[in-house]
């Protein structure tokens, strides 16, 4: 049974954590400062697989953290998911609306390096960028590949939990970085 790790405390992770439990070893680190290697000082040692819900802001800070815990640890992780932003490489095609963020040009240099950080590790890795971010479905799922350009458009915690546990249970998406939005 492969152990996985989810960080972060959002509907997604909640909804990610209930769909992998039956068939996995589920850690949830949920609270604490993720910015801390301590938060991570007791990392299941077959760790396989780690997703980060974590965010808005200092989420390289976070990556840093964690994978100094992991090589601390000497864990041999197979895999990396990180639900980050889309805009982060100017691909999106009007203005998105980022909750919690004052300073949206800090925001996205942060989620750049912190998939910076994630691509240095060498190790295969799933990158999701959701566009606006909603509690309830707004239709149906769709993927826009990197370098596409991504509409204004809303996608639900629902939609993001389901790929990050299709990365997770059926290895899809390796080394990519996909946009998720639903469309009508």
């Amino acid at each position: 049974m492969k152990s996985i790790l989810l960080i972060g405390n959002n509907a997604a992770e909640k909804l990610t954590a209930q769909q992998l439990q039956n068939n996995y070893k589920v850690t949830e680190i949920s609270s604490g400062d993720y910015t801390k290697e301590e938060t991570y000082q007791n990392l299941p040692k077959d760790l396989t697989i780690m997703a980060s819900f974590v965010g808005p802001m200092d989420v390289d800070l976070v990556m840093e953290a964690f994978f100094d815990a992991v090589r601390h640890q000497h864990i041999k992780l197979e895999k990396t998911i990180m639900v980050s932003t889309a805009g982060i490489d100017n691909e999106v095609d009007g203005e998105l609306d980022y909750p919690g963020v004052t300073d949206v040009t800090e925001y996205l240099r942060e989620q750049r390096y912190a998939i910076k950080i994630i691509d240095e590790e060498e190790i295969p890795y799933t990158i999701f960028r959701p566009v606006n971010v909603i509690n309830s479905k707004a239709g149906t799922p769709k993927l826009i590949n990197e370098g596409e350009k991504v509409p204004v458009g809303n996608v639900s915690h629902e939609t993001i939990a389901k790929f990050v546990v299709a990365a997770i249970t059926e290895n899809k998406f390796k080394n990519q970085s996909i946009a998720l939005i639903e469309t009508k």
